[in-house]
């Protein structure tokens, strides 16, 4: 997947109308992460994503974020947590037209380390 170009998964995530674009505001999702390998069930349970923005026209919805994350289960392209985070970014910024920083705080299966993975991504198209 080139940078530019949207995941396979990029039409499961939905945006919905902000009810007040003209009230300030920024959004923040606190995803907690499925093991998304079945070879090495990482990551580890309490392993997290947050999608932050500035809140403008359009809203994440989310039921399809949850749906949208799941389908990355077993992704047989999108297999390392730093391309993963990279592309869940780059889709969320795509689907609301504006600039979202993904941060992941990630723990791992047999490793005795973590990993916090910021990303800060402008919509592609």
């Amino acid at each position: 997947m080139s940078g530019s170009v949207p995941s396979d998964q990029s039409h499961l995530l939905k945006t919905m109308a902000n009810a007040r674009p003209d009230v300030d505001t920024v959004v923040e999702h606190v995803l907690f992460l499925p093991e998304l390998c079945p070879a090495t069930l990482n990551p580890k349970p309490g392993s997290t994503l947050t999608l932050r923005y500035q809140a403008g026209e359009r809203l994440l919805e989310l039921f399809s974020l949850d749906t949208y994350i799941d389908a990355f289960i077993g992704h047989p392209v999108v297999r390392d947590m730093e391309f993963f985070v990279q592309t869940v970014a780059l889709d969320a910024a795509n689907a609301l037209g504006g600039e979202v920083t993904a941060v992941a705080d990630v723990t791992f299966n047999r490793l005795r380390q973590g990993q916090r993975i910021t990303v800060r991504a402008t919509p592609t198209r």
